[in-house]
């Protein structure tokens, strides 16, 4: 039985993200939190007094990723999703569920980003068959303008168009083809290019723009603890800020069948 509907599928096809909620329950989240907020008490950082989170980055959190508190991630319905995306007989479970990624508010305002797009897989890699695929599990709430990852929807079919009609010389860097696809089209080299902010959050987060077809749009994903966001790995995303109350907790795992 499938855990992504008809209309999951189209959207994970159409946007490059989908969202499986409740995969995990309020409870499992709240024990991932527990965990990662005792690791950080150890640094001085309490959750109870915002005034000691004096960093935006907190590193050095990899030694918790086996914890069994996160194993919670892979429940029936997290692995279901990837199932109906991957094949049941394409991937295999995870020793962990990734890298975290914690984001600390900040005074800075929130605007659609100008720098740092790009997507962590193999440019060229084909749309079709999906080959990767990102999963970030979200573990505590995350409210509009708080640190919600920051994706161009719609991007991984530009991508992927894109290195078709212009194949990617064999061994050049992912660095060279994300500047490759950032000048492919005026959409993209606007978006790359800082200008006034409430003209970019009128033009890329507030309607679709099309791009030779296309529709784009810049989202951010926003969530509550316990939701696990899927992303096809050729959508373009940057790292956003965080003008909320409290820190964004989510694990980033790149899953490679």
């Amino acid at each position: 039985m499938s855990t992504l509907t008809a209309a999951d599928l189209d959207h994970f096809n159409a946007r490059g993200y989908v969202y499986v909620h409740d995969a995990f329950s309020a409870e499992e989240a709240a024990a991932m939190r527990e965990v990662v907020w005792r690791a950080l008490a150890r640094g001085g950082l309490r959750e109870s007094d915002p005034s000691t989170w004096t960093a935006e980055f907190v590193p050095h959190l990899q030694a918790l990723k086996r914890a069994p508190e996160f194993a919670a991630v892979g429940s029936a319905r997290t692995v279901g999703a990837i199932d109906d995306l991957l094949g049941t007989a394409a991937w295999k479970a995870p020793g962990d569920w990734g890298a975290f990624f914690l984001l600390f508010p900040t005074k800075r305002e929130w605007s659609v980003p100008y720098t740092g797009w790009h997507c962590d897989h193999d440019y060229a890699a084909p749309l079709d068959p999906l080959n990767a695929l990102k999963v970030h599990a979200m573990f505590g709430d995350v409210a509009p303008r708080a640190g919600g990852m920051t994706i161009v929807a719609g991007s991984h079919r530009v991508v992927a168009r894109y290195f078709a009609g212009h194949p990617a010389v064999p061994g050049s860097p992912g660095a060279a083809r994300r500047k490759a696809v950032m000048k492919s089209h005026p959409y993209l080299v606007d978006l790359g290019t800082d200008g006034g902010r409430e003209a970019r959050m009128a033009r890329f987060f507030e309607r679709d723009e099309d791009v030779d077809g296309l529709p784009l749009r810049v989202v951010e994903l926003t969530a509550m603890a316990g939701d696990v966001i899927l992303i096809h790995p050729l959508v373009l995303h940057t790292r956003p800020t965080n003008a909320g109350t409290y820190p964004r907790l989510l694990l980033n795992k790149d899953l490679y069948p």
